[in-house]
């Protein structure tokens, strides 16, 4: 199924190491969760669906649930790892009520992702950490186990989708994350889309057709929505008035703030503080 990354719940089971010993061979025991592999040295042999693949240093390895796996280390390299076997779910909130939980199949990972030098420092830290932190039964543990998951998922969902592009589309690609980051920080100053891309050094028409197809909607169409559920919020959850509001958002005036919030949401500001308050 496809999910968002900040629809995404977490149970972990397990963080383990698995200690650099000549030769060790071991087995997937279990195959009804997620699990993440990481290869901090060494090399090594894994074998999965019949296929012997070799793996080393920087390797994340990602079995998602039902797959089986046979690991064999070097007896010249061995190999060094941390396993973190969990369960995940996409859990949305649409205004005041929670959706059922419907489990990941799979996630948006290959099998196997030889990291770039980039990526391998952050990663391994972020694994690390989660060793260091793993206490079972340990409720405040378990909970910083499981930021440290959601700062991983993140990055190796990065790593991955950076896998496969050409230099051409990384630089592409770190222009658009460059210009969403300035509309998300930036989104209640006074934003001239086509001036600021004209300023990454690429055409405002290939911004916005690249923007869209990543992002799903055009910059502007994100900057209207990203203000609106600033908006939102602070309506339902301070005191502030609407023109205090209005300006906090990015929005030149009380007018122009009260119509697209109600283009948008179909009530007028006012409407919605009393109704989502009542």
């Amino acid at each position: 199924m496809e999910y968002a990354l900040g629809n995404l719940v977490v149970h972990i089971h397990w963080v383990i190491a698995k200690p650099a010993l000549p030769g060790w061979e071991d087995i997937r025991q279990t195959v009804t969760g997620h699990t993440f592999y990481y290869i901090y040295s060494g090399k090594g042999v894994f074998r999965c669906e019949n296929k012997d693949v070799e793996v080393e240093r920087g390797t994340i390895v990602y079995l998602w649930p039902g797959l089986s796996l046979y690991m064999k280390s070097s007896e010249a390299y061995p190999l060094r790892m941390t396993m973190l076997l969990f369960d995940c779910a996409s859990l949305r909130r649409i205004e005041n009520k929670w959706s059922t939980p419907e489990p990941i199949e799979r996630m948006r990972m290959p099998f196997l992702l030889q990291l770039k030098s980039e990526h391998m420092g952050k990663i391994g830290e972020l694994f690390r950490e989660a060793e260091r932190e793993w206490v079972p039964g340990d409720y405040v543990r378990e909970a910083r186990v499981k930021s440290v998951w959601y700062r991983l998922v993140q990055e190796l969902h990065e790593a991955a989708e950076a896998g496969g592009r050409q230099s051409g589309e990384e630089e592409i690609t770190a222009v658009l994350r460059s210009f969403k980051e300035k509309l998300d920080t930036e989104f209640a100053a006074e934003l001239r889309i086509t001036e600021l891309a004209e300023q990454t050094g690429f055409s405002p028409v290939y911004i916005r057709r690249t923007f869209a197809a990543r992002y799903g909607q055009s910059p502007k169409e994100y900057l209207d929505q990203l203000r609106n559920e600033h908006a939102i919020r602070r309506l339902r959850f301070t005191g502030e008035s609407i023109t205090e509001i209005a300006s906090a958002c990015g929005y030149s005036d009380v007018y122009q703030f009260s119509k697209t919030f109600k283009k948008r949401s179909g009530f007028s500001p006012s409407e919605y503080r009393r109704l989502r308050r009542d």
